[in-house]
């Protein structure tokens, strides 16, 4: 029989729980300084040992889709980071499938089991910061990365700040590249990710006004084409557009899927610009003839992401840059020794040369023993 007892009882352990969970999120975490609009570059970076504290906390990724090789490199990265703070007791990781549906979901469930720090890679544009609104309401400190320049959402309300390349910058670079590579003249196809992700979308922001100052170059597809960053769609779409298009002189691509296709069809290698990649640098190596380019792939940005999550919980200002310009890894058209083809034929074809993990655990992150 329900009493005034009973009642009495319930209202004390509820009020525990909201002290607990009080205690738990005491800091205030929009109070430390982020440095938001600060640029720089990896030489800035800092050990995340000045911002572990010693509060124990719990760390989550939340992913928006984690189907390829750079996403498994990406969690390595985030459980490595995570590792060099003993106060940080637990760590996990959810996939959103590239459902922004399943995100949603994904980190509501985190802040159910009150995870105290998120970073997060959201596919799903601006539909995802309904969920992270809620995380930083409930004092958890959401941080995104590689969102771009102008990714959706306010500092303070919706995260707690974003750690990104500038992905404008990136195109920028790209299309330098190919221009300086074609002397002002050719054509070329641009390939972008996920269909909407906002990486793909801060870089058309870079190359189609700089393209634009060179009327010699002509882009044969108005928009990026859409590879889901999967080499095999990439490889079969160039296909079609090797079909469709009598010469490609230059492109710009996540994966090396073009690059195959063009091998396949027996037509000339183009002058190639993409995202460091071990299979990259290996088909650069095979193919001396090939002029090639790439720029780093930036899968430590999720290691600055939870620097400035952790900072932030644990009650520190956090004074990195967080916009990063992302340097070339190689360019086969340079005599800088830095900038050589790095191809490792020891390592896995999916690894990438310019992570911060060591090998070991690059080949561990891709399935290997």
């Amino acid at each position: 029989m329900f009493s005034l007892r009973s009642l009495a009882v319930g209202v004390s352990a509820f009020g525990v729980a909201v002290a607990l969970a009080s205690v738990s999120h005491a800091v205030d975490i929009t109070k430390p300084k982020m440095y938001p609009n600060k640029h720089g570059t990896v030489a800035d970076f800092l050990p995340i040992s000045k911002f572990c504290g010693t509060r124990k906390i719990k760390v989550a990724l939340s992913d928006g889709w984690g189907g390829n090789y750079w996403r498994h490199i990406v969690r390595a990265e985030f459980e490595d980071e995570a590792s060099k703070c003993s106060n940080i007791t637990e760590t996990r990781y959810t996939d959103g499938e590239f459902k922004p549906e399943k995100q949603i979901a994904d980190i509501e469930g985190l802040i159910a089991q009150r995870y105290d720090a998120i970073v997060g890679f959201l596919d799903g544009g601006a539909a995802i910061l309904k969920a992270t609104r809620e995380a930083m309401a409930a004092g958890i400190a959401f941080v995104p990365y590689d969102t771009g320049d102008n990714f959706p959402g306010k500092i303070g309300v919706d995260y707690v700040d974003r750690a990104t390349e500038s992905q404008k910058e990136v195109g920028e670079q790209a299309a330098a590249w190919l221009v300086k590579t074609l002397h002002g003249k050719g054509n070329v196809i641009m390939f972008g990710g996920t269909p909407g992700n906002p990486m793909t979308a801060a870089q058309v922001l870079g190359w189609k006004p700089y393209f634009a100052k060179y009327p010699g170059i002509k882009v044969l597809e108005a928009e990026p084409v859409p590879t889901n960053w999967d080499p095999a769609l990439a490889q079969q779409k160039t296909a079609a557009l090797i079909a469709k298009y009598p010469e490609i002189d230059g492109v710009y691509s996540e994966t090396t899927g073009p690059i195959r296709a063009f091998l396949a069809a027996g037509r000339p290698l183009p002058a190639y610009v993409g995202q460091s990649l071990m299979d990259l640098s290996c088909l650069a190596a095979d193919h001396p003839e090939m002029k090639m380019a790439s720029i780093d792939a930036h899968t430590w940005m999720v290691r600055l992401a939870l620097r400035k999550a952790v900072a932030a919980v644990q009650g520190f200002d956090e004074p990195e840059p967080s916009i990063i310009t992302l340097p070339f890894t190689e360019d086969t058209t340079s005599k800088d020794p830095k900038l050589a083809v790095k191809c490792d034929k020891s390592m896995p074809m999916d690894s990438i040369p310019s992570s911060m993990l060591t090998k070991a655990q690059q080949i561990k992150a891709l399935g290997g023993k």
